[in-house]
């Protein structure tokens, strides 16, 4: 075994019951355990950061309607950007910065499928796991290939300062749009506009949310860009514009509830010939190159800000975090910063 490492301890992260509501610290189980040995043909990656996704409290509902459940006595799933430690794989070397699936822990075993080698020149480490991955991959793909919008529209982003939104709404300002953003506090909305140049944001806890949407989008909404779903999808059905586009790119709103419930202003798609569509990002895996390239080009222009919120500590401060993210606290992707990354 390497040097560096034979001194430290795995920690692994645990779904303890099934969570009501928000997860909560209660819900999970951290435990010790030894660091995996790497086999034959396998890579031993050490994790520097976690992400946290919204969507992890859908996979851990009492349901099986879900791909990917997670049930308690599991280790909960994740994402870790990391470094190769050790390795009996050609395909990798050690010190090879790489993303890995491989669940809440502090050293992921992996055989090589599913480990993506990545390029730290183009975007630092974390964001890889945030503006620079998935979330950033997903904004990409759903504003140039679905929602297109162009010069002289008016998109709103719901969930604006999300790892998604935050993306999205710069990307539909480079298209020329006017962009709006909803978002979850006054700080979020001075952040939204004077950070990432949105034109307008709005705190849907504001009781006249919705008169100062209607304000701000005089000529109706061309594009509503939905991460949110619930009763913010369902007031601003009712703003959509002729032949506009709503997409439905995450709905955190219903993740903790019992029973999803859907629009009821569905009407007006009717109404004004507009479109509701789904969008998952994996339809654009083998794009996904491409996508990074362009947008380590507009990275170093200064034309796009990879935002992230890092809270800093072991696997066992993963929960907190987690709660933390449905509490809103995070501007842009949700880091959990390991000690491995100092």
């Amino acid at each position: 075994m390497s040097s560096g490492h034979n001194e430290k301890v795995n920690q692994q992260l645990f779904l303890k019951r099934v969570p009501e509501g928000i997860a909560g610290p209660e819900d999970f189980e951290a435990k010790q355990l030894p660091i995996p040995e790497c086999g034959d043909g396998q890579v031993l990656v050490e994790s520097h950061y976690l992400g946290l996704d919204a969507a992890l409290r859908l996979i851990v509902r009492d349901s099986d309607e879900f791909l990917f459940r997670v049930r308690p006595g599991d280790i909960v799933r994740g994402s870790a950007a990391g470094l190769v430690v050790e390795s009996n794989n050609p395909k990798f070397a050690v010190g090879d910065y790489v993303l890995a699936s491989g669940g809440v822990q502090n050293f992921i075993v992996s055989n090589g499928e599913g480990l993506e080698r990545i390029d730290v020149s183009q975007a630092p480490l974390g964001a890889w796991l945030g503006g620079f991955g998935v979330s950033g991959l997903t904004a990409y793909f759903a504003v140039t290939e679905e929602c297109k919008p162009q010069p002289g529209q008016t998109v709103l982003i719901n969930g604006a300062a999300g790892a998604v939104g935050s993306i999205a709404g710069q990307l539909c300002k480079l298209a020329g749009a006017t962009v709006i953003g909803l978002t979850g506090s006054a700080e979020k909305c001075v952040w939204l506009v004077e950070e990432l140049g949105y034109d307008i944001a709005i705190n849907y806890k504001d009781a006249d949310w919705y008169e100062q949407l209607v304000e701000a989008a005089p000529e109706r909404l061309d594009v509503i860009f939905d991460n949110v779903g619930g009763t913010i999808l369902n007031e601003s059905l009712r703003l959509i514009g002729m032949h506009g586009v709503v997409l439905l790119c995450g709905s955190t709103s219903q993740y903790t509830e019992e029973e999803m419930s859907g629009p009821s202003n569905y009407i007006w798609l009717g109404t004004m010939r507009a479109r509701m569509q789904g969008f998952v990002i994996f339809d654009y895996v083998e794009r996904y190159s491409e996508a990074r390239a362009r947008m380590a080009r507009w990275i170093r222009d200064g034309r796009l800000k990879i935002p992230s919120y890092e809270v800093t500590g072991d696997v066992d401060v993963f929960p907190e975090a987690f709660q933390r993210l449905y509490e809103g606290k995070n501007l842009g992707k949700m880091l959990l910063k390991l000690p491995a990354a100092d």
